[in-house]
């Protein structure tokens, strides 16, 4: 195709719409912004629309109630993209906390499985300790009986000293199989550094326990010698084998108690650190809330005021946050300028071109829009080929330059179509300024740009009326 203009090439078209963003074509009939609701004021405003009949765009009477649009899947990009940061940073917050409380529940066992240890370990020191005295209570008692049994007479003494004689092996068998279990964690006493000491003291005890038993069956006369003899091999058992057997018990009593000492210290320094991280996660969870659930609620908040075709502000900004920003520029009195500006001959770009051509020209008309207003300003596709222009502290006469400067750059650039046609297309524009008019009133303004947009379409468009 050649560079001849829509407005040449096709003649002056109907000012209807058609709607194609989802794919689906759906007439619409423009309405003009003037009918937008008023912050605040419950009456519906009405005005006339622009219709097509006997081919001249004329006045409608129908009402300006403009119909809502749906502006196709693209317009959630910015929120699930908000939501995607957001769930990324929720699984790190997460995977921190649930890293802290594995290593925490780890340290956890440990200190009760020492705790564990050192309690059984105490018990088996007090089992061995106990061992021993009733040993050595038993090699006593025995030695005893015997220094008795040859002086009492007393029928029935033998069957006495016969249980306690019993009783005393039993012991001792209990001794020797505590030391040889060698159940000393601590390594104080490990029978195979002493491998002859058990069997020492067995052959004592075995020559002690022969030496007590020829004493109360032999005669009187050699009595004292093998009573003398028994109590040498009893000081030499205790001596020379218990006695050492107490020092270990009484230093590995010592070494548990340390042992729960140092248990407990443990306990104290992970409780205190476990009350450190505990204040420092509540910290990072209250950032956390602060700088990105707020955030990412807020970026979600701003993507549902986001239209999906052009990246603008969609007609839900116009009919919040820009009604609360006129409104406050209203109440303070502080100039700005309003810019409606409507795509010229746009149906039959749509009719001749296809939708793909439409939202191309939408696309591009957006981008020479943003090029041509700073940043400070506002543009909001509130329908179709229609957009509104906040420029806030703008007068009547630069609001009227930017226009024309907006105007003559898209009038003089070629639109890449899809199937590879470049057209070039124009649009219209009006305008009204605070306080410049002398109208305080939002909706009043905005009907004003509506109706100055209307003289620019009706005196040939690609033209700026204010």
């Amino acid at each position: 195709m050649g560079r001849k203009g829509l407005s040449g090439r096709l003649g002056r078209g109907s000012h209807s719409t058609i709607r194609q963003d989802n794919g689906h074509s759906r007439r619409l009939r423009r309405a003009p912004i003037g009918a937008l609701l008023q912050k605040g004021d419950a009456a519906r405003r009405s005005d006339q629309g622009y219709e097509r009949i006997g081919g001249k765009p004329v006045r409608s009477g129908h009402s300006l109630g403009i119909p809502r649009q749906p502006f196709g899947v693209r317009s959630d990009i910015h929120g699930r993209g908000a939501m995607k940061s957001f769930r990324f940073k929720l699984g790190i917050l997460l995977a921190i906390v649930a890293g802290a409380s594995l290593v925490s529940q780890f340290v956890y066992r440990n200190i009760v499985a020492s705790l564990h240890e050192s309690l059984f370990s105490s018990i088996g020191a007090l089992e061995s300790v106990h061992a021993a005295e009733n040993l050595h209570a038993a090699l006593h008692e025995l030695l005893t009986t015997a220094i008795l049994a040859g002086d009492s007479g007393v029928p029935g003494f033998r069957e006495g000293y016969e249980a306690v004689r019993v009783r005393t092996r039993s012991a001792f068998a209990t001794v020797t199989a505590l030391i040889e279990s060698g159940d000393d964690r601590e390594g104080h006493f490990n029978p195979a550094s002493e491998p002859g000491r058990i069997a020492e003291l067995r052959r004592l005890f075995d020559d002690f326990l022969d030496e007590i038993d020829k004493s109360v069956s032999g005669v009187q006369a050699d009595r004292t010698i093998h009573l003398g003899k028994a109590r040498f091999l009893f000081d030499e058992i205790f001596g020379r084998h218990l006695s050492i057997q107490h020092g270990y018990h009484t230093a590995r009593l010592e070494s548990q108690k340390a042992g729960a000492d140092a248990v407990n210290h443990k306990t104290d320094i992970f409780f205190f650190v476990q009350l450190g991280i505990l204040a420092l996660a509540l910290c990072a969870a209250f950032v956390f809330s602060d700088r990105v659930l707020l955030r990412g609620f807020r970026a979600a908040e701003r993507g549902a005021f986001l239209d999906g075709l052009t990246g603008l502000k969609n007609r839900k900004y116009l009919e919040g946050p820009a009604v609360a920003e006129i409104s406050a520029m209203i109440s303070a009195n502080e100039p700005f300028s309003l810019i409606i500006a409507d795509i010229d001959h746009f149906k039959r770009l749509n009719d001749t071109f296809g939708h793909q051509a439409g939202d191309a020209a939408i696309r591009e008309t957006a981008e020479r829009l943003r090029n041509g207003l700073r940043k400070s300003d506002t543009i909001i596709r509130y329908g179709g080929e229609e957009f509104l222009m906040i420029l806030p502290g703008a007068d009547k006469a630069s609001a009227i330059a930017t226009a024309n400067k907006i105007r003559e750059r898209l009038s003089m650039t070629e639109i890449a179509l899809p199937a590879g046609e470049r057209e070039t297309v124009t649009a219209s524009f009006g305008l009204v300024s605070f306080p410049e008019e002398g109208i305080g009133e939002y909706a009043t303004l905005l009907k004003k740009a509506d109706e100055r947009l209307y003289s620019a379409k009706t005196g040939g468009r690609n033209r700026v009326a204010g």
